[in-house]
């Protein structure tokens, strides 16, 4: 339909530049105006030209009713008797196929207002640099900003605030300080334009920043409104920092502005990724009773945080609520639901609801079935994750790093590093990638293809991380290769990196199997220093070799120590009866 009007536009372009004058139609005007059907009516019946203002407000309704392309296919029918329009009809066409994302069809559009008597006008230029910017061309946009300024038209502030926002949604933040020195010199930025700043610096975690333009705004006398204070609160929650995001909170309750869904949305997500489910439903609760009605990002939140606690249960509580209000499931929700159920090893409940997300029009992605494969691989059914796998495949999905590493990974820590190694895909690979493959040759012990791996990777440019060094270490540890594993302790402290728990741990396990309790505790008293806290996987690898040695005053400092740090001593104590008794 689009391409017809443009073909329209196009013979139009060659033809006669003369134009019947419009006619003013009385009895068309906006006060006749019952409905579109009825207006529609009037004009197919008439032989007169419509009053331009009646036939703008006739496409804007239509725009509005999500019918933009029966508004253009309108404007072109009457383009063709001859019609002159109002320039906004022209704007309301543009501002369609921006939204469309055919920003250079707008642009075509803007090109030919000149031959049917219309100048495009400021609002004209800003739709299609907004146009440009959901396109991601910015360069484009800029260019149609660089155009007006030596044209006719000069941008307002609306405009400078098109520009912002397109700005700050694809991470240029240094664009937006180039142009901000420019609107200063035409006008003062308002509410929205502060307001989309303070939301930039947010969203890219520079807090200071936001504030400190919040503190300006203060200054310049511009009242701040709720929608400000939100993105304040949103980037508090992403950092953690809910103390200032729920004294803020506090700020709109004594402004005694409303504070809206969006709002409440930002605190309960926040809590909810922290963990911090109680306080989430506190806060659900007093949305409720500010009669806010929760939206689907509130429940899908809230139950995500359930299914990361094991709360089964309550998640299943907040989906039959959001159920009852009749809420729609959107692509985030199901994933939550699919993956917190598949997570919990609830399979069949989970490939039921995948059913209804499939029935419902919407079809899985990449991510849901890749966190479906790792499911099943935590379960144990290596079987099911590699039918997902190639599920995954048969949906047209091309395996990225992160699936490829999620299916070697799983394969890996069922004792299959070889057949993993056959999905390693060099031309996909990360460190990840590596460090994944290496941890399950390192727990096979095949140090033979581990040591080519470790060639092929310094080979394609990564350099190796601590992870695949302690992986590395355990693995020797765990075959008796001692010396081996303390000279790559050495190399790893060369290179830069510093040994954790694990590698400690490993290293104690391998001297206490091999009877060197001397060496064992010195290296337990090394961790220490370097203050290290010993979980119990440490105590008890200690405690049994020192049963081998039948040295009880050691266990029993051991058993006193852990008891300080609020161990359990239990599973030690059954330990030490089961090797009396044998």
């Amino acid at each position: 339909m689009i391409k017809n009007s443009f073909k329209f536009f196009s013979q139009k372009k060659k033809a006669s530049k003369n134009q019947p004058d419009p006619i003013s139609y009385k009895s068309l005007s906006d006060s006749t105006l019952g409905s579109i059907p009825k207006f529609f009516s009037l004009l197919k019946k008439s032989s007169k030209h419509p009053y331009p203002f009646s036939f703008n407000k006739l496409l804007q309704k239509l725009a509005a009713s999500d019918c933009g392309a029966l508004s253009l296919k309108l404007l072109s029918f009457f383009l063709s008797k001859g019609y002159t329009p109002h320039p906004s009809s022209f704007n309301s066409g543009i501002s369609f196929l921006c939204k469309l994302g055919n920003s250079d069809y707008a642009q075509e559009l803007v090109n030919l207002m000149p031959l049917y008597g219309c100048e495009p006008d400021i609002a004209t230029y800003n739709s299609l640099i907004d146009g440009y910017f959901k396109c991601g061309d910015v360069v484009k946009a800029c260019l149609v900003l660089d155009g007006i300024r030596v044209g006719k038209c000069k941008p307002d502030l609306v405009t400078f605030n098109v520009l912002f926002n397109g700005f700050c949604k694809t991470g240029r933040k240094n664009d937006v300080f180039v142009y901000m020195g420019l609107m200063w010199k035409c006008c003062l930025p308002n509410v929205v334009t502060y307001s989309t700043w303070i939301n930039m610096f947010c969203k890219i975690g520079d807090l200071k920043m936001g504030f400190k333009v919040f503190g300006d705004m203060k200054k310049d006398r511009v009242l701040w409104n709720s929608i400000v204070l939100t993105c304040l609160i949103d980037g508090c929650c992403k950092v953690g920092d809910f103390e200032a995001a729920f004294e803020l909170y506090s700020e709109i309750k004594q402004a005694k502005l409303a504070v809206n869904v969006v709002t409440y949305t930002a605190l309960i997500d926040g809590l909810c990724k922290k963990g911090m489910l109680e306080r989430a439903e506190c806060l659900f609760l007093r949305m409720l009773k500010d009669r806010v009605m929760p939206n689907s990002i509130v429940y899908t939140s809230i139950i995500d945080g359930h299914f990361k606690k094991r709360n089964v249960s309550d998640a299943l509580k907040y989906l039959g609520k959001m159920y009852v209000q009749g809420i729609k499931f959107d692509m985030a929700t199901y994933g939550v639901i699919i993956a917190g159920l598949s997570n919990s090893s609830r399979f069949e409940k989970a490939s039921k609801v995948m059913e209804h997300m499939v029935n419902s029009g919407l079809q899985p992605d990449k991510l849901l079935l890749t966190t479906i494969m790792d499911a099943h691989f935590k379960a144990g059914n290596v079987k099911a994750a590699l039918d997902v796998y190639g599920e995954l495949l048969a949906c047209g999905f091309d395996p990225d790093f992160v699936v490829l590493s999620s299916l070697m990974d799983g394969l890996c820590k069922h004792g299959c590093p070889h057949e993993a190694e056959s999905y390693f895909c060099r031309e996909k690979a990360n460190e990840i990638s590596y460090t994944v493959l290496f941890d399950g040759l390192a727990k096979k012990g095949d140090f033979t293809e581990l040591n080519r791996v470790f060639r092929e990777m310094l080979e394609a440019g990564f350099t190796p991380d601590k992870y695949v060094y302690t992986s590395w270490i355990a693995g020797l540890c765990e075959q008796g290769n001692l010396i081996e594993a303390f000279r790559l302790k050495n190399r790893m402290v060369q290179e830069g990196f510093q040994p954790d728990l694990l590698t400690y741990s490993s290293l104690i396990f391998g001297l206490a199997n091999k009877g060197l309790m001397i060496e064992a505790k010195q290296i337990f008293e090394d961790m220490l220093k370097r203050k290290f806290t010993p979980d119990a996987v440490v105590y008890d690898i200690m405690i049994k070799g020192y049963l081998r040695r039948n040295n009880e005053a050691a266990i029993a400092d051991l058993l006193e120590e852990m008891g300080k740090r609020g161990f359990s001593t239990a599973s030690c104590k059954v330990g030490r009866e089961n090797d009396d008794s044998t």
